[in-house]
């Protein structure tokens, strides 16, 4: 494992993006946050984006001249199932009383204890359940700005909003007449780690809720779904679980309600759940998790009261090491804690003592993970493998370890810090991966620190690899549910920016799967990143496009009109043909005989024809993208001839296309050249080109 050589791709252009490749796998999120992402999807969300209104946009000029994203809202359209089973705090009552009083409010707190359900409840009971909206706005423009839409906020709705920062204030001075004309109400969401602080009048300190209760609310309602059982039946046996002692404790030891909510459901599943079923329940659970992380991490001292010179930092940086290379061959684990020694003696301003050697065998410095590694020999061994892994039988307890060393042994984070710049700098993937993905982790616990020490900075590297680890770690984070906001800010922030390599990494960000809130939004921040010189090359916005159209699949029309925009733009143009080129070739299902789903779309009419033509038409003539245009055009015009279904629209594209005399010349140049056709052009295909 070498340090610092260049690769290939970094010397040179860099290769086109497979489609999805850059897409982290689901299992990352389960490795690194057991049940908080398992159960992330699961918690309230607002859905169906409704911007503010046709033509009624506000723009805030960047500097690089183009126009921001539109703040917009939309419905939370999940209220009322939460309310079936939200479990009222001490500091609700405060809220309502507050709220019928003022038409603006403002609920404080620390992120991911309840915060937005108490919000949306208290919304609720002063409106309806079904009208409660949620507000999103992007990173430069301020609440404020509602108050140029005023027209479009609904009478006697409930509107909430998170919000960064301390201007809460201003904004409910600046908005209260807009929103008590409308006998409507607005209620702010903001961060407060402080416990005690001169509060404004409007303002309410959220406590979360007790974690049995939230327990009892949501057993007993999945008892009654699941299970079709009565309100007290459900009761009955909620009760009766919660006898089990060691199941109240681990509740009573969750970190906030998503954990508890985990727990409710997984022994729904299991219901009826015995001892041993519990026992299984309770030992994969969060606080479980965390407490056999501490144990691994406690060093002890074995077959004597003396121990070898660092033994105990020696045995906690292999078993750190091992959890952040967990799946992965064993060398990657030994010379990765060799590295983060190095680091803590650095730190510690001890002098060279060199690479330990034939010092402890791996069975003393896992411990309590040795049973794990050898259960992993197995299994390998019945695979067929020989090579040995850094094996976890609960492979979540990645991300407990990981976190029992960055909380407990705090004043080892600098060492850590820079343990990760030094492996992202490593020639192999997977310890780059690696590396990212617990950077990713960490700006979970400490966005801001560890993105000004590590991850900003590799965004601003001139390694496109190093480039990537920076998009890997800022998704990562993302998976964990509890810094959407400031990884969605984070990656505005790059695209704003005046550095080209951050812009290329938002762009990879992008080519990950990641979105912003609204189509809007992504759409913005892709035509800034590609208006940049060094996009020319790389086809990581053309990648960033098709995750939109993966993530928004019936606003597919939006898209294209988007890039039919970009077609009029020279310095967008190639990246509309190439965003163009990687739709075209994508396929209703995984079949080789499926229908191309653009081509699909555009039969029915889902999308707009002109704008359709627009695009081929720029990636058939343009220098950059012929070369595979053409292909991909001569595919759509087969399966055209070979269905009916399609071929009155293509009829119609081709037409319209064979209206420029330069493309209709070559038109009729190339398609016979194609294997499709090398036996000649198909009668409807001619008639279509000699209409003009």
């Amino acid at each position: 494992m070498q340090v610092g050589a260049r690769s290939q791709s970094d010397s040179g252009q860099e290769e086109n993006i497979p489609p999805d490749s850059l897409r982290l796998d689901p299992h990352v999120g389960e490795e690194l946050y057991g049940t908080s992402f398992e159960a992330n999807y699961s918690r309230v969300h607002a859905r169906g984006a409704n911007a503010f209104g046709n033509h009624n946009t506000i723009h805030y000029i960047t500097y690089q001249g183009q126009p921001a994203a539109k703040p917009f809202i939309r419905d939370a359209v999940e209220v009322p199932d939460l309310l079936m089973v939200y479990t009222g705090t001490d500091s609700d009552s405060e809220l309502t009383a507050l709220l019928d009083q003022r038409s603006t409010a403002c609920l404080t707190g620390r992120p991911n204890t309840g915060r937005f359900s108490a919000a949306c409840a208290a919304l609720a009971r002063r409106h309806d359940a079904k009208r409660v909206r949620e507000v999103l706005l992007p990173e430069e423009i301020k609440a404020e700005a509602l108050h140029h839409a005023a027209d479009n906020l609904m009478a006697d709705h409930g509107y909430v909003l998170r919000l960064p920062g301390n201007g809460h204030v201003e904004a409910m001075r600046v908005l209260a007449d807009v929103f008590r004309q409308r006998s409507a109400s607005l209620l702010l969401i903001r961060d407060d780690e402080s416990r005690a602080r001169n509060r404004h009048s409007a303002e309410v300190a959220h406590r979360g809720p007790d974690p049995v209760a939230v327990f009892r609310r949501h057993l007993q309602h999945q008892l009654c779904n699941r299970a079709d059982l009565s309100e007290e039946e459900s009761g009955r046996h909620v009760e009766t679980y919660l006898q089990h002692p060691g199941l109240t404790a681990s509740i009573e030891r969750t970190y906030r309600p998503i954990e508890v909510v985990r727990l409710a459901k997984d022994v729904a599943n299991r219901h009826p759940a015995d001892q041993n079923a519990l026992a299984d329940i309770i030992g994969m659970s969060q606080p479980s998790r965390r407490a056999r992380a501490a144990e691994i991490l406690r060093s002890e001292a074995t077959g004597g009261d003396r121990r070898p010179r660092r033994a105990d930092q020696h045995e906690r940086a292999f078993r750190i090491a091992y959890a952040v290379f967990a799946q992965q061959p064993l060398h990657y684990v030994f010379e990765a804690a060799s590295l983060l020694l190095e680091e803590i003696d650095g730190q510690a301003n001890r002098p060279d003592w060199g690479r330990m050697a034939l010092q402890h065998p791996v069975s003393e410095l896992l411990g309590p993970l040795d049973v794990d590694w050898r259960e992993g020999q197995e299994a390998v061994r019945a695979r067929g493998g020989v090579s040995r892994s850094a094996w976890l039988r609960d492979a979540a307890l990645r991300g407990a370890i990981i976190d029992e060393a960055w909380h407990e042994f705090d004043s080892t984070r600098p060492a850590i810090l820079k343990w990760l710049d030094t492996l992202v700098a490593f020639d192999e993937e997977l310890v780059r991966r690696a590396a990212a993905e617990v950077a990713g982790l960490l700006a979970h616990h400490d966005f801001d620190r560890v993105c000004t020490d590590l991850i900003d900075g590799w965004a601003a590297s001139s390694r496109p690899r190093t480039r990537q680890a920076a998009a890997r770690a800022i998704v990562a984070a993302d998976m964990g549910g509890q810094v959407h906001h400031l990884v969605r800010r984070k990656v505005q922030d790059w695209t704003g920016g005046r550095r080209n390599y951050q812009r290329d990494a938002a762009a990879l960000v992008y080519a990950s799967g990641l979105q912003q809130p609204d189509l809007s939004w992504s759409l913005a921040d892709l035509g800034r990143i590609a208006t940049d010189r060094m996009q020319q090359h790389t086809s990581a916005v053309a990648e960033g496009i098709q995750q939109l159209f993966n993530h928004f699949p019936d606003r597919v029309d939006e898209v294209v009109s988007e890039l039919a925009r970009w077609s009029d733009d020279h310095q967008l143009r190639r990246h509309a043909g190439n965003a163009l080129l990687s739709l075209a070739q994508r396929t209703v299902e995984d079949l080789p005989s499926a229908p191309f789903d653009l081509m699909t779309k555009l039969a029915a009419s889902q999308v707009d024809a002109d704008d359709l033509a627009r695009l081929w038409r720029v990636s058939l003539l343009a220098s950059r993208t012929s070369q595979q245009a053409w292909p991909i055009f001569g595919q759509w015009l087969h399966k055209a001839d070979s269905d009916e279904t399609f071929r009155k629209s293509i009829c119609a594209l081709v037409t319209d296309l064979a209206a420029d005399p330069a493309l209709r010349r070559r038109l009729q140049f190339h398609l016979i050249r194609l294997t499709e056709f090398q036996s000649g052009l198909p009668t409807w295909l001619e008639n279509a080109m000699r209409e003009w």
